[in-house]
Order: structure tokens, then sequence, then C-alpha cells
């Protein structure tokens, strides 16, 4: 499961750390802790991610969104953060997950896998946490958008049936944790 305060906690301790990063390390630290953070989610039934490993583009992004950042004279709001939002949602497309424990009306798991990446609203998390004036409050802010959005991401367990039968059965499933 998710060590939420652990996240919540190392993020905080980055923004309070005074030793001289720069935006492309914030960046760098940004997308892999979460990665490492939700590489130990589970779908309902405790099947674990199996970590897709798409970090790069969410540094990207969050590099992408500092930098339009630092060259506009007024904070640009929601929209600066869509690049972030969208590299999450691609983060969680097809991502697969172990498929050992099964699920309702199954007695073997054949796949396991993402179907929706969640729904949107990271972008608008990220921006009310950069309002914030104090790091531990700006860390609070953005892993209460993770969490939310993590929440909606949903996916597709297949399995076979009990003999006779085996025939295969998708079970939809919605929510890591």
């Amino acid at each position: 499961m998710i060590a939420w305060p652990a996240l919540e906690k190392d993020i905080t301790n980055w923004l309070e750390d005074l030793v001289e990063k720069t935006t492309d390390d914030t960046a760098t630290f940004f997308a892999n802790s979460y990665a490492s953070a939700v590489s130990d989610g589970v779908e309902p039934m405790m099947n674990a991610v199996i970590p897709p490993g798409k970090e790069a583009a969410i540094e990207s992004a969050w590099k992408a969104a500092f930098a339009a950042q630092s060259k506009s004279d007024t904070a640009i709001g929601v929209p600066n953060w869509l690049p972030v939002e969208g590299a999450i949602l691609a983060y969680w497309t097809a991502a697969m997950f172990q498929f050992a424990t099964p699920h309702p009306g199954t007695v073997t798991g054949v796949s396991n896998i993402t179907t929706a990446p969640g729904a949107p609203g990271i972008a608008a998390a990220i921006d009310k946490a950069f309002k914030q004036e104090d790091a531990a409050k700006t860390a609070a802010e953005l892993v209460t958008g993770y969490k939310n959005h993590i929440g909606t991401v949903a996916g597709l367990f297949i399995g076979l049936t009990p003999p006779p039968a085996s025939a295969p059965l998708p079970v939809p499933w919605a929510g890591i944790k």
C-alpha cells in the first residue's frame, strides 16, 4: 500500500532543506518520489502494481512547467501544471498489476491492467499546493491531489472461472491504495 505520510514528509523535507537546488533538481525529486511511493500501490484485491517505469516523462513535464513559470512575470495557474497532470495520467495508462490473488468468480488470473488512468484534477491540486506559504502545507496539498487522483484509476482483472467451464471472466476494479 502507498505510504502517503512518508511521501508528504519527504516532500516537506525537500522543500525545507536549505541546500541549493535547481528547479531541475526539484523536478527530478518530484517525479522520482512520486514513482517510488506509488510503486507500492495495490488494487482492491491487493495485487501489486508492476511499476511502469514512466517517471522520466513526469520529470520532463515538471521541468517544462517550472521553466514556463520562471519565464512568466505572473503566476500562470492551473494550465501551467497540465503537462504534469498529463504525464501522471500517461503513467497510469495501461499499467500492469500482478494477478496472483484472484478476483471474485475466478480461480486464477490471466491479466490485470488499468483501463482508465484516473480523473483529471492533479493540475489544480499542484496549483493550490504552490500557493501555500509553508512547506508542510505545500506537501500536504500535493499529496492530497495525488491521493484523490489515484482513487479514480480503474482497471480490469481477467481471470478464469472454476472448471469445468474455465472461461475468461472480466472483473472491473477501481481505486489504488
